[in-house]
Formats: C-alpha cells, structure tokens, sequence
C-alpha cells in the first residue's frame, strides 16, 4: 500500500474551509472550495413533470442533481415530489435561469430564492431572547426543569401535589442550575384525564407566584387552556407550553399575542386520552413539520411575533417508538423553520421500551436521547434531572467546539 487514504464526512462550511487550510490551501482558495463542497438538499413537493424534468436537466448542468419519480419522465401532465441537491451557488445560478421558464417554474424560483435567503437568515440568527433574559443558541443548550403539581404524572405524580414540597423542588430545579422552570397542573400522560380549569389554576398559579417572588428564573406554564395562560402571567409566566400547538384553544394565540409571552408549539397526533392508540403517519418528518407551518404560520397571522415561537416535535405524544427514534434521528430538518427547538423525552415510555424500564429507570436513556437531540440540532431540553443533564451536554458541547 503506497498511499494512506481515508474519507471525510463534512456536514458544514467550517469543517471543509478547516479540512483545506490542513492541507495548507491558500485562504481565499479554501473560501471558495468550501462553499462549493457544502450541499444543501431540497425537497420540493407537486411539481409539474415537464418543470422536472427542466430542473433536473439545469441541476445536471451545474454539477447539481435532481431527484425525480420514475413516472416523471413517462406522464407528462402529472405532478411529483423532487429533491434538489446542490450548492448555494448552483441553485442560486439555477433560480436565475427559471426564472423565465414556463410550467410554474417562474413561481418557484421566487419561491426557491426566499426558502434559500430564509435558510441563510436562519443559520446566522443565534439568539434566543424570553422576556429579560438572552440566550447565544450557538454555545448554550437552554435547559427547562419540570415541576408537575399534579397527582397522576407518570413520573413525578404525587411527589409535589403538596405545595410546600413544589416550593422545594422549585429551590431544588433553580439550585441545579436550570434556565426556566416548567410549571404543570395536569397530567398528560397517554390515557390521562383532564381537570377543570378551575384546578390547573389552583394548582399552578401559587407556584408560579413563589417562583416569581423568590428566584429570578424564567417560568413556562404547561398548559393549552387560555383561561389557564392569562391566571398564569398574570402570576409571573413568560412562556405557554401548549401542548396542542394552538388547536385545542381558538383563543391562545391572541392571550399569547396581548401578552408578548413566548410560545412552545409543540405537536400532538390526537389528545392525551387516545394519542397512543396505534399512531399511524405516512411520513412522520413530513407530517410534523407541515404542522409546524400551519400554526406557526397562524401564530404569527395573529399577532405572536416569530422570535417568540419555540417548536417542539412532542416525543411520545401520538407517537410510536420508531416515530420517536426517527424525530431524534431528522431533528435538522426542522431547522429550515427557523424556529428554536426543543425536545422533551425526559423518562418517557420509549426511552426505557428496549430494556423494559419503569419510570425511575430511564435516566440513562433519556440523556442518551438529549444528547443525539443536542447533536441534531436541539436548543432547549425540559428535563427532571436537570443537574444530571447539564453535566451530560457540558460534556457535548465541549466536543462539538473543537475546531
């Protein structure tokens, strides 16, 4: 063997502008190299087959591709789902070329120019604000810890349901070092039954106000009720937790808008009481992030501004274990949304289902599972052993700022 040769996976732009200065390239050389090496893959659904068929003939052309259907080049006057594969640079010089061709291409490409600007705004914008506080999304993992004050929580249920136990665990979740404090009145756990809102609001609302008094923490209140949501700022909130993602509530998003409060949309198939009857989606990814533009869209059609919107794929609500480990696995496909995200698994069901683990045996599953999260993109993590993660993804964090 004369030559030592190996491979190089390069997920971004530095990875390969550093690979190259290794290799003692000159700098403006390793710029431009870098950005011809980094790929961006678009999946663009109902095209017409003859704009297709033009795309991939033009991405062909520029050392791009375009992934097509078989029935693309047989049926003409149908419709298909394409993936463009290519740079900035090529898809860019693509767009411009479209931009004057026939079959809706002249559409996409104005279209396709947004997504590609949307995608650049994105990647450059790091910052997190909630309310006073300010969070560089590009060095820390925003860490919420849970305190549920309910009786039946699958984990915690009964532990704080006596307040001065819930003062104590609030002590305890600041002490450990969390960012925000996740304060819930109900139990949604698969097959739970709801409690008035009367209850939510006697159960949260003390807490919240302790909170507010004693710690300068933030506090995010799990609810999808907006008579709930308004009790709860007014006690000292600043973020709503919705489970729903604003569909169990016609009124949320304008309590959220009059407010200014920050939003968690996270994604539930079905309700607690049935979400766990077999879960069935054509393409999990694809059906959770059409979601996600629906409400966010909707969220800010009424007046909730987009920096306050947090997204959350709702691990183990309406999902199976192959939905949860596949969300986990295409987390950075919900990173063209341009929203934060954030992930809780905490002792779920699924992080203990291939040993068969009860509840008080998932920790190790559940950091396992934020650190893939972490990897893939998460943002913010809503935890009970908050101390215990950040430990975890201090460690991550390190690893991934070695240049």
């Amino acid at each position: 063997m004369n030559y030592k040769i190996r491979q190089l996976f390069i997920e971004e732009k530095s990875d390969a502008f550093n690979s190259f200065m290794k290799i003692r390239a000159s700098g403006a050389g390793a710029r431009i190299m870098a950005d011809k090496i980094t790929n961006i893959a678009i999946k663009i659904n109902d095209i017409d087959n003859r704009a297709a068929n033009i795309l991939k003939q033009e991405m062909l052309a520029r050392d791009g591709d375009v992934a097509t259907s078989r029935e693309t080049l047989h049926s003409s006057a149908q419709k298909s789902d394409i993936i463009i594969f290519g740079t900035r640079k090529n898809i860019k010089s693509l767009i411009d070329k479209i931009s004057i061709q026939p079959f809706g291409l002249k559409s996409l490409s104005v279209e396709l120019n947004d997504f590609l600007d949307h995608i650049e705004n994105t990647e450059s914008c790091e910052i997190l604000r909630i309310k006073q506080k300010e969070f560089n999304l590009k060095n820390k993992v925003v860490i919420m810890g849970i305190l549920n004050v309910t009786s039946d929580s699958f984990f915690d249920g009964g532990k704080y349901y006596d307040i001065k136990n819930a003062f104590k665990r609030a002590d305890k979740i600041v002490e450990e070092g969390a960012d925000i404090i996740d304060v819930g009145g109900m139990s949604t756990r698969p097959g739970s039954a709801p409690v008035s809102a009367e209850e939510e609001i006697e159960r949260t609302v003390p807490i919240i106000s302790y909170i507010k008094k004693n710690h300068d923490i933030l506090i995010s209140v799990d609810t999808y009720r907006s008579s709930v949501a308004i009790k709860a700022i007014e006690a000292g909130a600043d973020i709503i937790n919705d489970i729903s993602g604003l569909v169990l509530d016609d009124n949320m998003a304008k309590v959220v808008s009059d407010y200014n409060s920050s939003l968690v949309l996270m994604h539930m198939k079905g309700t607690p009481q049935d979400m766990q009857k077999d879960p069935f989606y054509e393409d999990v990814i694809e059906e959770i992030y059409d979601f996600f533009q629906t409400q966010a869209t909707l969220a800010i059609e009424r007046g909730i501004k987009p920096g306050n919107i947090i997204i959350d794929p709702g691990l183990g609500f309406g999902k199976n274990l192959e939905h949860n480990f596949t969300i986990v696995k295409k987390l950075k496909d919900f990173k063209s949304l341009g929203f934060p995200i954030l992930i809780g698994a905490s002792r779920k069901s699924f992080t203990g289902a291939l040993s068969n683990l009860p509840p008080d045996k998932r920790l190790e599953g559940s950091l396992a599972v934020e650190v893939m999260s972490v990897m893939n993109g998460a943002n913010l993590l809503r935890v009970h052993d908050v101390e215990k993660t950040i430990r975890a993804i201090k460690l991550v964090k390190a690893i991934q700022d070695i240049k």
